[in-house]
C-alpha cells in the first residue's frame, strides 16, 4: 500500500468518526420555541421536564420517510402513555408544508397519529435541535430525558428506539454509560484528525503515537487498529516497535474479547507476508477465544483462521465447526463457507478431492 492509498485509509477512518457537534448525547436539550399546538398539550422546556420522558421528532407533510415513521410512533405513543411524550414538529416551508397543509395532514390521520403535533417559530426549534446537531435530514428524534438532557437522538425509524424506550422506563438502559459513549467518540474523532494532520506533515512517529493513544480509550477500536498496521506496512517497518506494541496490548487487554478479537482479525487481514507477525495473531486469536469462555462463534472463527493461516488445518476446521454450533438459531453463511473452504483444502492436502 502506498502513501496515497493509506492517506485515503485514514481520511475515510476519519470521515467513518463521529464529528464534535454542539448539541449531542448529554447535552441539555434547548427550549421548545412553537407559534402553535396543532394537537396536544403545549409542553415547555425546561418547565414541564422532570415528570416523564420527552421524545422531539422532526418531520414535514411532503417527507415520506416522515410518513412511515407516523404508526411508529403512534404504537410508541400509547404503550408508554404515562411515561413518555411524543411531539412532532415541524417548519413551515415552501415545500407545501405551510401551516394549513400540517393542520389538514393532522386532522386526515386523526388517531392514527395520537400525539402531539407543533408548528416551529420560524424555525427557531429546527435550528436548536437539527442544525445544532449537524442533521440534514428528516426524520429525526431526539429523546430528552427527565433530568433535561438528550439521552439518544436518530431516526425514529432506527428500531434501536422501539428498545431503547422502554429500557429507559424500567431503569434498565444506563444513561451515563451511553453519554459517554459518545463524548469518546468524540475524542476519538478529534485525535484522528490530529492524526492526519501529523501523517500530511511528515511526522510519522506522531502519528503512530496518536493512534496507540486511540487504542489506549478504546482499546477495540478497529479503525485505529487497522490504520496502526497499514502504518507499520507502508511507513515505519519498524517490526520491533510493531511486536512491541502487540505484544503489549495482548498483555493488558487479553481478558478483554472484543479487543482481542479485533487485534486478531486485523494482523489476520494483512496481505504484506513479509510485516506479519503470526505467532502474535495467534496469542490474540487464542486470548479472545478464552476470554468468551469458548462461546463466542466470531472469536472461535478468528482463532480457526489464524491456525488456518500457519497450516493448523485439523485444528481450524475443529474450531470451525465449534463456531458454526456456537451460531444455535442465528445464521451467519459466511462462517458455514469458511468450514467448507477449509475442508475443501484438507482433501486437497490428502489427495481426497
Amino acid at each position: 500500500m502506498n502513501r496515497k492509498v493509506f492517506s485515503i485509509l485514514l481520511l475515510a477512518t476519519i470521515i467513518m468518526a463521529s464529528p464534535v457537534m454542539a448539541l449531542d448525547v448529554g447535552d441539555k436539550a434547548p427550549p421548545l420555541s412553537i407559534i402553535k399546538w396543532v394537537k396536544g398539550k403545549r409542553v415547555s422546556f425546561p418547565k414541564d421536564l422532570g415528570n416523564k420522558l420527552y421524545l422531539v421528532e422532526f418531520w414535514a407533510t411532503w417527507c415520506p420517510p416522515c410518513k412511515m415513521s407516523i404508526p411508529l410512533l403512534t404504537r410508541l405513543q400509547d404503550k408508554h402513555k404515562k411515561e413518555l411524550t411524543i411531539i412532532g414538529v415541524t417548519d413551515p416551508d415552501d415545500r407545501g408544508n405551510s401551516v394549513s397543509a400540517i393542520e389538514r395532514f393532522t386532522k386526515k390521520q386523526g388517531e392514527d397519529m395520537s400525539y402531539s403535533v407543533a408548528i416551529d417559530d420560524l424555525g427557531k426549534t429546527t435550528k436548536a435541535y437539527l442544525v445544532a446537531a449537524g442533521i440534514q435530514g428528516i426524520p429525526h428524534s431526539f429523546l430528552v430525558g427527565k433530568d433535561g438532557r438528550i439521552i439518544w437522538h436518530g431516526s425514529p425509524l432506527d428500531p434501536e428506539l422501539m428498545v431503547i424506550v422502554p429500557e429507559i422506563i424500567s431503569g434498565k438502559y444506563n444513561v451515563e454509560e451511553a453519554i459517554n459513549a459518545k463524548k469518546l467518540q468524540a475524542e476519538i474523532s478529534q485525535r484522528f484528525q490530529d492524526i492526519s494532520m501529523d501523517f500530511q506533515r511528515g511526522k510519522i512517529s506522531r502519528a503512530w503515537d496518536g493512534i496507540i493513544s486511540v487504542l489506549k480509550l478504546d482499546p477495540s477500536n478497529e479503525e485505529a487498529m487497522d490504520v496502526l498496521m497499514q502504518l507499520y506496512v507502508t511507513e515505519t517497518r519498524d517490526r520491533k516497535a510493531f511486536r512491541t506494541f502487540v505484544s503489549g496490548h495482548i498483555a493488558s487487554y487479553r481478558d478483554n474479547s472484543k479487543a482481542m478479537r479485533t487485534l486478531a482479525r486485523i494482523l489476520c487481514s494483512n496481505m504484506d507476508i513479509t510485516s506479519r507477525v503470526p505467532d502474535l495473531t495467534i496469542e490474540a486469536a487464542r486470548a479472545g477465544y478464552n476470554a468468551t469462555d469458548k462461546k463466542d462463534p466470531i472469536a472461535i472463527a478468528i482463532y480457526a483462521l489464524a491456525l488456518y493461516q500457519v497450516g493448523d488445518l485439523d485444528k481450524a476446521i475443529a474450531l470451525q465447526k465449534e463456531a458454526v454450533s456456537a451460531l444455535g438459531s442465528e445464521e451467519d453463511q459466511s462462517l458455514v463457507d469458511a468450514l467448507a473452504f477449509y475442508e475443501k483444502c484438507k482433501r486437497l492436502i490428502s489427495g481426497t478431492s
